[in-house]
């Protein structure tokens, strides 16, 4: 993949979804731009994860164009995407508590993984030296977000704030062009949310597309470049973190007054 080709945007034009006669997103047109982080707020119900789902292919909206730099995505499965580059974490950590930290995050690396069932069952050489390659991948991804010393560890052992940091390596581990995380905050004490920021902003790279969701709004007025805020499915105001907390609006709808 080359430099230009991985610093494009993820364009949304005109996106509409409803279910039934539930009008879930409504002309959201916005871009998404690679080296920045991008924060995606808005209240309960606003369409916020159902825009992710329309990003990843999970949904499928009746109107309008998403692309990733010059390509068109509307008849890009799931699957499909993933190959592209697409990651996203969930609103709830779902690690294997039989597995390590490390191992969890290995899996991440099970779409490009080339080694057949057999590998798996004999000490064969092209397996172990993939599973070896894998492991010195996944211990790149955790240094990345603070965990390189509980590699080993078993997620059993470990706070909410660490299993969550332990999600996002195994989202980044085979290096996504578009990284999605819905709610990343969620459930984190204040000092778990502070390792949280300090591991998003080492993430930030010319070449990836990051985009948070989250109701935390010291978390996302700290780490992000441009805000997105959704309202009832429509995009109610873009900008910069100050320019989002001046708008009234914003205020009025999502954010509330200082003295509420």
């Amino acid at each position: 993949m080359s430099a230009a080709m991985a610093a494009e945007p993820l364009v949304v034009e005109q996106l509409a979804l409803a279910f039934g006669g539930v009008r879930v997103l409504q002309d959201i047109a916005l871009e998404l731009r690679a080296g920045e982080i991008t924060g995606l707020i808005g209240p309960n119900g606003a369409g916020k994860t159902s825009f992710f789902n329309c990003l990843t292919g999970l949904y499928a909206p009746q109107q309008g164009r998403i692309r990733l730099g010059g390509l068109q995505l509307e008849r890009v499965p799931p699957a499909g995407r993933a190959a592209l580059g697409f990651s996203r974490s969930f609103q709830h950590v779902a690690l294997c508590p039989e597995l390590s930290v490390v191992e969890n995050v290995m899996i991440g690396l099970d779409r490009q993984s080339r080694a057949g069932w057999l590998d798996a069952f004999l000490p064969l050489p092209r397996g172990r030296a993939e599973r070896a390659a894998n492991r010195e991948r996944a211990l790149a991804a955790l240094s990345r977000v603070g965990l390189a010393e509980v590699a080993d560890r078993s997620p059993t052992e470990l706070p909410p704030g660490v299993l969550r940091l332990t999600e996002i390596a195994r989202a980044i581990v085979g290096a996504p062009r578009v990284l999605l995380l819905d709610e990343p905050a969620a459930g984190l004490n204040s000092v778990e949310t502070r390792d949280l920021a300090d591991a998003l902003k080492r993430l930030r790279a010319p070449e990836l597309v990051l985009v948070v969701v989250e109701h935390d709004m010291d978390l996302i007025m700290e780490v992000c470049d441009t805000i997105h805020v959704l309202n009832v499915g429509r995009l109610l105001a873009s900008g910069t973190p100050a320019a989002v907390r001046a708008n009234p609006e914003v205020v009025r709808v999502y954010l509330g007054d200082d003295d509420d």
